[in-house]
């Protein structure tokens, strides 16, 4: 026997998980079927909200983020005014 559970979403995020759903193969309600049995079993959200939740999975700070993306962006500009990095103008092929 089964329920219907109802909710209200943003369309654009159902859209978009429902995409990804598909590219792994799963259906939607076996996606909730499964976050309610991790629920269960570990009587919280299987994951920690975050606003960043790639900081947390890497154990990063706001501040070693921007200080690494600062970096990157330094070399690359030393490489843009060396004349060891290029500028593409070109089209990206589909």
């Amino acid at each position: 026997m089964s329920e219907i559970a109802k909710s209200r979403i943003d369309p654009n995020l159902k859209r978009d998980a429902e995409a990804v759903l598909r590219e792994i193969g799963m259906s939607p309600r076996a996606a909730l079927e499964a976050f309610y049995a991790q629920i269960i079993k570990l009587r919280s959200l299987p994951f920690t909200p975050s606003q960043f939740p790639v900081l947390q999975e890497y154990g990063a700070t706001m501040g070693q983020v921007e200080a690494a993306e600062n970096e990157a962006l330094a070399e690359l500009r030393g490489e843009l005014a060396s004349g060891t990095a290029y500028v593409f103008k070109g089209k990206l092929r589909r």
